[in-house]
């Protein structure tokens, strides 16, 4: 679709539609925790974006607005209406702008740490992983012992490290094994100019919200205690022994709140 493959992953068809999407360098099976937990209740889609995981990496189309319109135009080949969408950093920030622009798509979002206002600053900070070394590994165990060594990523769950490990690493023609994303995806000609804020679409989205940040983060997002302050529907909840990729440390609890909010239940505070 607009000339670009996009690789989904299908949990089934237990229940109402749900939707997945990943932020910058990782992928659909970065979920695989969620999504097991999920998939009895509700039919669960992972997607791949552009220049990530198993979908076609072209060399341009990463900015915010060409982001969207790949996710219009999977959900328009599916048919995807009244979808209980959850994204995570960039792919929170995607599903917004969607949202803001297809009133029929999406039922309420669940977004993870989107960034809220995107400056020059914050773009210029991301484009420099375009060009910086890209560490490789010489097989799955020796990826494997890396993750679990790390600062941040030992922190992630057992079973999502190896599913980062079985899933989200590619083989290259050397044999060495590299993370499934593209530097064009970070470079500053696709990131220059593309600034944004959230919270004007935030206030014109007549759809419930619950907005999760993680521990390590959550003094970043004062600026949204006036928009939960304005809108009934928009609840904040914190997560607990978490940083940015929340829901590779604590699978558990981002189900738990996913299930919770779409149930009609009140999310918030901090668990």
């Amino acid at each position: 679709m607009r000339g670009v493959r996009l690789r989904y992953a299908d949990w089934g068809d237990s229940g109402p539609l749900m939707l997945l999407l990943h932020g910058d360098m990782r992928t659909a099976r970065s979920w695989d925790a969620v999504a097991r937990d999920l998939c009895d209740q509700f039919h669960v889609l992972s997607l791949d974006s552009r220049g990530h995981g198993d979908s076609d990496w072209p060399t341009t189309g990463y900015n915010f607005a060409e982001r969207a319109k790949d996710l219009e135009a999977f959900c328009d080949a599916l048919n995807l209406r009244n979808v209980l969408g959850v994204g995570h950093s960039t792919g929170g920030v995607v599903m917004s702008l969607l949202a803001d622009t297809r009133r029929d798509i999406f039922e309420r979002l669940t977004l993870l740490e989107p960034m809220v206002t995107v400056n020059e600053k914050f773009q210029r900070m991301v484009s420099a992983r375009a060009t910086s070394p890209r560490r490789t590994w010489g097989s799955r165990p020796e990826l494997y012992d890396y993750l679990k060594a790390h600062r941040m990523t030992g922190r992630w769950r057992e079973d999502v490290i190896r599913d980062v490990v079985a899933h989200e690493a590619v083989k290259l023609p050397d044999g060495r094994l590299d993370m499934k994303w593209s530097p064009d995806s970070m470079k500053w000609s696709e990131r220059e100019g593309d600034y944004l804020d959230l919270k004007p679409i935030f206030r014109r989205l007549d759809i419930p919200i619950l907005f999760i940040s993680s521990e390590g983060r959550a003094d970043g997002f004062v600026e949204l205690d006036p928009v939960m302050a304005e809108l009934p529907d928009f609840s904040m909840l914190k997560i607990r022994n978490t940083e940015h990729n929340m829901y590779m440390n604590r699978p558990d609890a981002i189900s738990w709140a996913i299930n919770a909010f779409v149930q009609g239940q009140e999310v918030s505070g901090t668990i």
